[in-house]
C-alpha cells in the first residue's frame, strides 16, 4: 500500500499496544511498519542508538516504504556548549538506514530564543545537507518574530515543525496523564506555514475528550490542502495515554479519506474485537 503522506507515532513498542494493535511477529518494528509508513523515534533524544541497534531496525524494514523520523541528541540542542562530537557520532551511526531516513528532528528548549538565534545558526552550519530537517521551537519569541527565524529556514532548506497541543489544553484538565503531559508539550501558537516544501505536523491528543475528534477534522481539511498543492506532509500523533494513539491516527485518515480518494489503512496485525450487539 503507497499512500501520499506519512502517518507516525512517537514510536512503535510501547507495551499498551502489546497484542492490541501490534504483535512482535517477527518483531514490533516490523509488526508496527505494516499499518503505517512512518515514526518518530524519540529515544534517539536520550541515548545515540548503537551500530547493532541501528541495524536491527534496517532489517525489520527491508523492502519496506518507511521513513524514520530520528530527533538529535539532547546534548546537541538543549546545553549551551553542544556536543559536536555527539552529532556526528549520531549523524554516522543513522547512515546506514538511508533511504529509510525521513526528516530528522531538532527540537529546540523553550529557553532558546530570538536572542540566541546564533546559537540556531550554528546548528544549522553543522548539518550536512544530504539529510531532510524540520525545526521544533518552543520560545514564544520566535512566533511573535518569525521574521527572526525564517531567513535561516529558507537558507538551509529545513522545514518548521507545527506542534498542535491545542487538544491536549482543550479537554479535561484533571486528567492524571495531562498535567505530566504539558511538562513536554507546551501551549504554543499553530503556525500551519509551510517552509521547504515539507509539512511536519505533530498533533498532540487529549486522553478523553469530546473535542479530539473536531482537532482530527480540521487537520484532515488542511493536509488534504496539503497534499493538493504537492507539499510532503507528515502527520505525526501524540497523547499522554499511549494506549490511544494507534487509534487517533487511524481515526485521521479516515477523517481524510472524506477529502481525497485513499486507501484504507491495513488492517491491524492483531485482530479487534467488535462490540457485542
Amino acid at each position: 500500500m503507497s499512500l501520499p503522506y506519512r502517518l507516525a507515532l512517537p514510536g512503535w513498542a510501547f507495551p499498551d499496544w502489546k497484542n492490541r494493535y501490534f504483535d512482535n511477529i517477527p518483531n514490533a518494528l516490523t509488526s508496527y511498519a505494516s499499518v503505517f509508513n512512518s515514526v518518530e523515534g524519540n529515544t534517539t533524544f536520550y541515548q545515540i542508538p548503537d551500530a547493532q541497534k541501528v541495524a536491527e531496525w534496517k532489517d525489520a524494514l527491508q523492502g519496506q516504504d518507511f521513513k524514520m523520523c530520528l530527533k538529535l541528541p539532547q546534548s546537541v540542542t538543549h546545553i549551551s556548549q553542544p556536543n559536536w562530537q555527539d552529532l556526528d557520532t549520531f549523524l554516522s551511526r543513522i547512515a546506514p538506514l538511508k533511504s529509510l531516513l525521513g526528516p530528522i528532528l531538532i527540537v529546540l528548549p523553550a529557553s532558546l530564543g530570538p536572542g540566541q538565534i546564533g546559537r540556531i545558526h550554528e546548528l544549522f552550519d553543522a548539518l550536512p545537507n544530504h539529510h531532510r530537517y524540520a525545526l521544533e521551537v518552543r520560545n514564544m519569541g520566535f512566533f511573535n518574530q518569525p521574521e527572526r527565524l525564517e531567513p535561516l529556514l529558507r537558507q538551509y532548506g529545513i522545514a518548521r515543525v507545527v506542534l498542535d497541543s491545542r487538544p491536549l489544553y482543550k479537554g479535561d484538565q484533571s486528567h492524571t496523564a495531562v498535567a505530566t503531559a504539558k511538562l513536554k508539550k507546551p501551549d504554543v501558537p499553530v503556525k500551519p506555514k509551510v517552509y521547504s516544501g515539507l509539512a511536519y505536523v505533530r498533533l498532540v491528543m487529549h486522553p478523553e475528550s469530546p473535542f479530539n475528534q473536531g482537532y482530527i477534522d480540521q487537520w484532515a481539511k488542511m493536509v488534504a490542502k496539503y497534499l493538493e498543492h504537492n507539499i510532503e506532509v507528515y502527520m505525526t500523533f501524540h497523547c499522554p495515554s499511549k494506549a490511544h494513539v494507534p487509534q487517533f491516527a487511524w481515526d485521521f485518515h479516515q477523517a481524510l479519506m472524506q477529502h481525497l480518494e485513499l486507501p484504507q489503512l491495513p488492517k491491524w496485525p492483531v485482530p479487534q474485537q467488535t462490540a457485542l450487539l
